[in-house]
């Protein structure tokens, strides 16, 4: 079972490895870039709110919810950059 602040990790891999495979079959079929249909669906992803919590946390004094909401944003930042890596790996040629 997921513990409620890993779900948007998960979330976040999976719907990176949507973009990636999606952007394989764009690739194919209208000859773009994959980088070009990759990078503004994730650039959106980035977690900007949880890197926001813990710099407000961390100015308020608590000290764990500042970690808490900065691991939540580093393990989002990781399932899209792995969501990412498998796409890639599953359609390579």
């Amino acid at each position: 079972m997921l513990f409620n602040n890993s779900l948007p990790a998960v979330l976040a891999f999976f719907a990176a490895l949507a973009i990636g495979l999606v952007a394989m079959l764009g690739e194919l079929r209208f000859a773009v870039p994959r980088g070009a249909l990759i990078v503004p669906p994730v650039l959106i992803m980035v977690p900007g709110i949880y890197a926001f919590e813990a710099i407000v946390f961390l100015n308020l004094g608590s000290t764990l919810n500042a970690l808490q909401a900065f691991a939540i944003c580093c393990f989002v930042i990781s399932g899209l950059a792995m969501g990412l890596a498998t796409a890639r790996f599953l359609s390579s040629r």
